[in-house]
């Protein structure tokens, strides 16, 4: 099968999205032009490379390397080098899991009028004491 010239970025910041999107990313892969882009909001090398290596995903093709020195810092860089990174790749859509604050890069995805997939959206814990709740809903809402 031939690969479809789509470019697909992929954004993950968290190992639990890689584990999660691990089969969904090698798809990707396989026939799409797929790039991944590690925020970095919870990122240790030593820890993230097993990840990379046991579930056969290759290395993400930008690491953000964004500010984790506080929760403002984390979505301000998040928001400001995802954008970035969307103006100079130009891909063709947004892939982005869950409730993590790697996903606000939606937020810029939406502002260049790329298309964003969700996946997991409509999850719901109903308490806004909850942070991720608040992403979700800001999410699903672009």
């Amino acid at each position: 099968m031939n690969k479809s010239s789509l470019k697909i970025l992929t954004v993950v910041g968290t190992r639990p999205e890689i584990i999660r999107l691990s089969r969904v990313m090698a798809l990707l892969d396989e026939h799409f032009n797929h790039i991944i882009a590690h925020t970095g909001q919870n990122y240790d090398y030593e820890l993230n490379e097993v990840f990379f290596k046991d579930l056969e995903i290759r290395r993400p093709d930008f690491f953000l390397n964004v500010d984790v020195s506080s929760l403002e810092a984390s979505v301000g860089d998040i928001i400001r080098k995802s954008g970035e990174l969307l103006r100079k790749e130009k891909p063709d859509a947004l892939l982005v899991l869950g409730d993590t604050n790697s996903c606000l890069s939606a937020y810029m995805a939406k502002r260049l009028h790329i298309p964003v997939f969700h996946m997991e959206a409509g999850n719901r814990c109903f308490d806004f004491n909850v942070p991720e709740e608040l992403n979700r809903r800001i999410i699903d809402h672009i």
